[in-house]
């Protein structure tokens, strides 16, 4: 492992500025692409300890929030293939608090989200990934496509074919509840 070299006073206020405004989409979109909190905070960390490493590629970078993003996307990668790489975290649908006010419709409700979870699972995993950064972030679709490497068209039919894939799945769980 290569000896880190400290960083001078303008590349460590670059490095805290970034975490702070780009630090918590990070967090958001590893959370909802990866799993739990835990899993998700040692990503980003080492997301900013990469940076940290390549401080001149992050100064040189025009979109600087990419490239973190990139790079805590490769770490998710990194982090799917140490482990079943078909598993999809539950805590992405627990997030928010229930508004629900009979217990009938909590249940109506967490059913629903496990639902939901399932078909997002079961999305191929190109159309999936850009349904976790297009939910996730608050990046364009040109800017995932910057990011995929992939053109504009196929990041915007991924996504179309994903919504189309889970009205499918959902309205067919739909029918299969009331039958």
């Amino acid at each position: 492992m290569k000896e880190r070299e400290a960083l001078n006073a303008d590349q460590r206020a670059l490095l805290e500025s970034l975490l702070r405004d780009v630090g918590p989409r990070l967090l958001a979109y590893v959370r909802k692409a990866f799993g739990n909190r835990l899993d998700a905070e040692e990503i980003v960390a080492e997301t900013f300890a990469r940076a940290a490493d390549n401080i001149a590629a992050v100064t040189a970078s025009t979109r600087r929030d990419l490239y973190l993003l990139t790079v805590a996307r490769n770490l998710c990668r990194d982090a799917f293939r140490r482990r079943r790489p078909d598993l999809l975290p539950d805590e992405q649908l627990h997030d928010r608090p229930s508004t629900t006010t009979t217990p009938d419709e909590c249940s109506m409700a967490t059913e629903e989200r496990q639902r939901l979870h399932d078909a997002v699972t079961m999305l191929p995993p190109a159309q999936r990934e850009v349904v976790v950064l297009r939910l996730s972030t608050d990046l364009k679709f040109e800017e995932i496509a910057g990011l995929l490497e992939i053109p504009l068209g196929t990041a915007l039919s991924r996504m179309n074919a994903a919504v189309r894939h889970l009205r499918k799945d959902l309205d067919h769980a739909h029918a299969s509840k009331r039958a």
